[in-house]
């Protein structure tokens, strides 16, 4: 019986799979998240192109809070925006350096209004309404609780291209002048399909590079890797898949390219079906040996980045 990929991977996954946040909904015929992300144009949401994984450009903040303009490092900022079960919202959880919230944006199709709510902290809550301008800039009148009564701030979400938009956000005093006070940063989206994959690829162009030490290749694996290949007994740590690796280096070394042939996302959880051609050229000096393998691998993000948490490799060449 052949099971499909996804089965095979998420048996394989599933000792990985380490769920932080569960929330489930039909879609009923809607693209999923990960397809408008990859599609805006698939979707009739107003905020598909919202729809993603966001950081700070540069890890770059300006803001003045009344005293003087800051420009602040904010490394590690990290936002995720999801549509829920309608076309006309937008759930985004911002977390990172504190203080992190969460905001919700609602679109009227009637009215053409987007209601905005958010909190921030301990008491940082946001209020408010907008609307969309140009091609899908947004422009928002927040109130918010815990600053001066009666000011309220005008926020603009400015596309600069699909992969980045400009935040700015100006306090008004009650009488509609600008206060002086204001923050804004540029947010580029992150991990979707296109960054994923090549993040995979500069993986797999370490394990092909056979001149790289095996004490500087090791570190795209995980710590408790479990790396299962051909005729050999499995491995479950890293120490030990270097002392494999290292011992395979007296039979000869093989010049191969892994390729992708598929692959798909589980929030922190990558898996990939592949392929790897080659040729293995004995220490010995007999003739060289050609080959091709299958594998599937499961990468897993430790602080961010991406590393091979388990892999199997079969040396049936059949599709």
């Amino acid at each position: 019986m052949r099971l499909p990929f996804i089965t095979i991977c998420l048996l394989l996954a599933n000792t990985v799979v380490a769920q932080k946040t569960s929330m489930d909904y039909e879609l009923n015929g809607r693209p999923s998240n990960t397809e408008i992300q990859d599609a805006p144009d698939r979707s009739q949401n107003p905020f598909a192109k919202y729809i993603g994984e966001w950081t700070l450009k540069e890890d770059t903040w300006i803001q003045n809070w009344g005293d003087k303009t800051d420009t602040l490092k904010i490394p590690g900022h990290h936002t995720l925006s999801n549509q829920i079960n309608t076309d006309n919202s937008l759930f985004s959880i911002i977390d990172g350096p504190e203080p992190n919230g969460h905001i919700f944006w609602s679109y009227n199709p009637n009215t053409k209004e987007v209601g905005h709510l958010s909190s921030f902290g301990a008491f940082r809550a946001g209020t408010g309404t907008g609307e969309f301008y140009d091609k899908g800039n947004l422009r928002l009148k927040i109130n918010f609780e815990g600053e001066a009564p009666g000011t309220y701030r005008v926020y603009t979400y400015q596309w600069i291209n699909g992969d980045e938009y400009a935040l700015n956000s100006v306090q008004f005093d009650k009488n509609d002048q600008p206060t002086g006070l204001f923050y804004k940063g540029n947010f580029i989206r992150i991990r979707s399909r296109k960054h994923i994959k090549n993040e995979i690829e500069k993986i797999l162009k370490i394990l092909d590079d056979h001149q790289m030490p095996k004490e500087e290749q090791i570190a795209v694996y995980t710590e408790n890797v479990v790396h299962m290949a051909p005729n050999n007994r499995v491995i479950t740590n890293k120490k030990d898949l270097l002392a494999y690796l290292n011992g395979q280096k007296a039979f000869g070394y093989s010049d191969m390219e892994h390729q992708i042939v598929e692959f798909s996302t589980h929030g922190d959880i990558v898996m990939m079906r592949g392929k790897v051609e080659g040729t293995f050229y004995p220490s010995n000096g007999e003739k060289e040996i050609t080959f091709l393998t299958k594998n599937l691998f499961v990468f897993t993000r430790v602080n961010g980045e991406l590393k091979i948490s388990k892999v199997i490799y079969n040396v049936s060449p059949q599709d």
